[in-house]
């Protein structure tokens, strides 16, 4: 069988997601508000649990023959929310993860798995979502660092004034992160709009949409082979955010087409993925 160039696909859409997702929100566990006055929605100070859960479907065509495979990648973690002169800094720390790839397929060994627990990315925002830096997990492996690269931008951004039904914005940005040796440079514009607010799990909660397209780029030795990338993309993603400012649970929708020229070989070869993520706020 044709070896798969891109063993860790899923972490390549994960990547992406960099660029700002919308689904990576904000946690917190706030006291109960009653009802809240007219005006900007902030996120605010507190822990909370999590659950993330990604499954990917890559296509890989290469010398004639086509290859797919599924992946799923699936997280614990508790996200800590605290004020810090002005912004807030969050914690978010991975409890327990899990990646399933096809079998014979390389990909991270239970010890590598096991090692991740503990792993923390702090991130630096401004109350509505705003991304001002982020600080990775200190000595964390190669798979541990891919998983924490999609959450870079765990805050759904939160619109200026009051959240009104049917107010739009629009705003764009661009990073690079790591994906098998790959500096992967991902260009993002969004479109954000407020929905209004409507009961999720029980609570009401304001219900925000994010529909994006980025391009990445990128240059670098992956599997001993050296690979130039470019590749376009589109997501889509729905929050609920409460009115206390905590983070209720999230929807990803994400399809890319990449292509990898394999300087060495002379060919190029196209990789199709489309991946589906939630985060689920637990009791």
């Amino acid at each position: 069988m044709t070896r798969f160039l891109f063993p860790s696909a899923a972490m390549l859409a994960l990547a992406a997601c960099a660029g700002r997702p919308a689904p990576m929100a904000t946690p917190a566990t706030a006291p109960a508000a009653a009802a809240r006055q007219a005006g900007p929605l902030r996120y605010t100070a507190g822990t909370g649990h999590y659950r993330f859960a990604s499954q990917s479907h890559v296509v890989q065509e290469m010398m004639g023959q086509t290859n797919a495979v599924d992946l799923t990648t699936g997280a614990l973690m508790t996200v800590a929310v605290a004020e810090s002169a002005g912004h807030l800094g969050v914690a978010i720390t991975i409890d327990s993860l899990g990646i399933t790839m096809p079998e014979g397929m390389p990909g991270p060994d239970s010890a590598e798995l096991a090692s991740a627990r503990g792993a923390t990315v702090r991130l630096l925002s401004s109350p509505r979502g705003e991304t001002i830096s982020v600080t990775p997990p200190e000595s964390a492996s190669a798979a541990v660092q891919r998983v924490a690269a999609g959450f870079r931008e765990f805050l759904p951004m939160l619109p200026e004034g009051v959240p009104d039904s049917g107010t739009t914005w629009v705003d764009s940005g661009s990073t690079t992160v790591p994906s098998q040796g790959i500096a992967l440079t991902i260009r993002t514009t969004r479109q954000h709009r407020v929905l209004g607010w409507e009961t999720h799990d029980g609570a009401r909660a304001l219900h925000l949409a994010m529909v994006a397209s980025y391009t990445v780029s990128g240059s670098g030795e992956a599997q001993g082979q050296q690979l130039d990338l470019t590749g376009s993309g589109q997501r889509t993603a729905d929050a609920f955010i409460s009115e206390a400012g905590v983070y209720l649970g999230g929807t990803l929708t994400d399809s890319s087409l990449v292509n990898a020229n394999v300087v060495t070989a002379g060919i190029v070869v196209p990789v199709r993925s489309q991946t589906r993520s939630t985060f689920t706020r637990l009791p």
